[in-house]
């Protein structure tokens, strides 16, 4: 009887407008006791989740919602670890590149007074415009890290944070066309000389941004990548071509997990 009431709430807040919704799941935190509020920025137009003194803004309602259930921190900690981000000991003012940052979650994992310079890469309008709020004063923008500077399509799938450069086998909701750079051109015009970590979250695009790197790894000391199986239509993985791809640069697998939806992989430079 409980789980059929709980689909039943849910189906509720899915189908409420944005302000009934937020307080409908209010309701939810308070029965699960979860010190977590949502709130509809009517100004913004955006959803804003606040935990403590902490505060994301994002766009998709149910994502967003299921995505901080727990709270904002511990989406944070939950997706470094799924990275294997928590076995690496950064310093002060580290150097941290996100490529597919989505609304910048991770950047919570790091403590505050390591002043980490958080360099992000997200593509997708409607989750940058979130970034950047959730992420200020830091190096935000607006393209996708590739194998080259220029124009291309790119598919949104914003309802899953899915987007990507390539046609994603799930479909999409629109085609729009972006700004790609690769990784050696941004890092050679902001003379960026050492970086702790380079995550990458491309949806399938991981090898054609490793390949807009190549004259970058030298100056990476950790590469975490998502390589699972998400690339086109034919849902195939890139963890094997990552592995080759850094092997051959001076790197080594240091941690791997897979299940069936996930296929991660933590890099070292050992040169």
């Amino acid at each position: 009887m409980k789980k059929i009431l709980f689909k039943v709430f849910i189906k509720l807040i899915y189908l409420a407008p944005p302000n009934l919704a937020c307080m409908l799941n209010n309701i939810r935190q308070k029965i699960m006791k979860r010190d977590i509020k949502f709130y509809f920025d009517n100004e913004k137009k955006l959803y804003k989740v606040v935990e403590n003194n902490f505060t994301m803004f994002f766009y998709d309602k149910m994502r967003g919602m299921n995505t901080y259930s727990y709270g904002i921190i511990n989406r944070a900690r939950s997706l470094a670890k799924t990275y294997f981000i928590d076995k690496i000991e950064f310093k002060k003012r580290d150097y941290v590149i996100d490529c597919g940052a989505n609304y910048g979650d991770i950047f919570n994992f790091f403590d505050k007074d390591l002043e980490i310079n958080y360099v992000s890469f997200e593509p997708s309008p409607k989750e940058f415009n979130c970034l950047k709020m959730n992420c200020p004063n830091q190096k935000n923008n607006e393209y996708a890290l590739d194998n080259v500077v220029g124009k291309k399509t790119f598919f949104l799938k914003t309802d899953t944070g899915d987007s990507s450069l390539i046609e994603p086998a799930g479909g999409f909701n629109e085609k729009i066309k972006i700004s790609t750079i690769t990784l050696d051109e941004y890092i050679a015009k902001n003379n960026i000389k050492e970086i702790k970590l380079l995550k990458i979250e491309a949806e399938g695009n991981e090898p054609e941004v490793l390949q807009g790197s190549k004259n970058s790894l030298k100056l990476i000391k950790f590469i975490a990548i998502d390589g699972g199986p998400e690339r086109g239509l034919k849902k195939e993985t890139t963890i094997e071509f990552a592995k080759d791809y850094l092997v051959k640069s001076n790197f080594e697998m240091i941690h791997f997990n897979s299940s069936k939806n996930e296929v991660k992989g933590l890099f070292k430079n050992i040169s």
